[in-house]
């Protein structure tokens, strides 16, 4: 399964996601290097895999899903919906 490897220079000064790949329908895994915050997404995050933002980072989105589980370092949050097949695991909230 493919992983899209989320970094530094697709974040933008307000910690936009602003990467080439539309990850509201990811096939693969999504991961998120340490050290970023909370990375906000527009609308949807979405992965068949997993969803893991590393130590130092978070996930903000309208709703976020993974077919496995979703792990973050910082905290996760959705204004409407998390959902993972097997998991939910995050370090701060």
């Amino acid at each position: 399964m493919e992983t899209l490897h989320i970094t530094r220079n697709e974040i933008d000064e307000q910690g936009r996601y602003i990467g080439e790949f539309l990850v509201g329908s990811w096939a693969g895994n999504i991961e998120i290097e340490a050290g970023l915050g909370y990375v906000r997404f527009a609308g949807r995050v979405s992965a068949a895999g997993c969803i893991i933002a590393k130590a130092g980072s978070g996930i903000k989105a309208g709703y976020i899903e993974a077919g496995l589980g979703i792990k973050a370092g910082g905290g996760i949050e959705a204004e409407w919906s998390i959902e993972a097949g097997f998991g939910i695991e995050a370090g701060l909230g």
